[in-house]
């Protein structure tokens, strides 16, 4: 209580990407120039709710919000201990006939509370609508394991950051996506597969030659 009450140092770091919990997260603006989408974000929350403004029996529900990561932050308080905080665009939320969750990036929501611990949440992915540029079909994901190491129940552990940190407040640290993995297995014989559908076309233009 005492480190909280002096709060945190006024230079906090900023990253653009933070690994957390089995989830790689990147802000908008690294998603931006990658292929893969890792900014999407999802929070249940509860919430109170009231039938009008006589009602003095608020009802307790479970809301969930979907939003995109603008900014990781990491605050820091006097050596202490630190807090890495994620500052996110929140969108409202709608279900089609189908009961399938979507979202519309151009309807935002939440603008006074926009920082979630980087722990609270978890990820998903946006497939945007053929029809409708702004509405986005929400597909959550599993956690997974990067590293695939097994190390002692640790939560410093299952944190990675992904840019060099910087205390400068202007000079923010920037990361080197130019990072190369191995695709291809080493450890075992390769398995040559027939190409089916080759075959069946090549059929399919012997049929329409006899025809």
């Amino acid at each position: 209580m005492k480190e909280l009450s002096r709060g945190p140092n006024t230079v906090a770091c900023r990253f653009s990407g933070y690994l957390i919990n089995g989830y790689r997260f990147h802000t908008k603006q690294r998603d931006a120039r990658r292929k893969t989408q890792n900014s999407g974000v999802t929070l249940v929350s509860i919430a109170e709710s009231f039938a009008s403004t006589n009602d003095r029996n608020p009802i307790t529900d479970s809301l969930t919000c979907y939003g995109t990561i603008i900014e990781i932050i990491e605050v820091d308080y006097y050596g202490h201990f630190k807090a890495v905080l994620f500052r996110c665009d929140w969108f409202e939320v709608e279900e089609d006939k189908y009961g399938l969750i979507c979202v519309h990036f151009n309807k935002r929501c939440f603008l006074d509370d926009s920082f979630v611990l980087a722990s609270q949440v978890h990820q998903c992915f946006y497939i945007q609508d053929p029809f409708n540029a702004n509405r986005n079909y929400v597909m959550k994901t599993i956690p997974r394991d990067f590293l695939n190491i097994k190390e002692p129940s640790d939560s410093n552990s299952q944190q990675f950051y992904q840019s060099e940190p910087s205390d400068h407040p202007v000079n923010l640290a920037t990361s080197d996506d130019n990072i190369e993995f191995e695709l291809v297995r080493t450890d075992m014989e390769p398995t040559v597969v027939e190409n089916y559908l080759h075959l069946l076309n090549a059929t399919e233009s012997e049929n329409d030659s006899e025809i």
